[in-house]
């Protein structure tokens, strides 16, 4: 049985297709808000104005945490291969 962190962790797991379609809504929402200002509605504006200052920052949020994790495998990679390095010379 699952525990509750794992739980936790498969909840909040967000896939690189999950960020697209964030990031296509945000262009529909700024194209719908475009267009709405040129019709001249206000309020279907100012609706669509709220709903890209909510999808914004998640975005950033996701494609920072993808940047970290990026990183932090690039980092584990070359402490492998330090760690390796440092085994060859000392068995030889």
């Amino acid at each position: 049985m699952a525990t509750q962190k794992e739980l936790a962790s498969l909840a909040t797991t967000v896939r690189e297709e999950d960020l697209q379609e964030l990031e296509d809504l945000r262009r529909d929402l700024q194209a719908k808000a475009d267009a709405a200002h040129n019709d001249g509605r206000i309020f279907m504006m100012q609706e669509y104005i709220m709903l890209i200052a909510v999808v914004s920052p998640k975005i950033k949020k996701i494609r920072d945490r993808f940047d970290r994790e990026a990183l932090a495998s690039f980092r584990k990679m070359h402490k492998g291969m330090k760690e390796a390095s440092k085994e060859e010379q000392q068995a030889s």
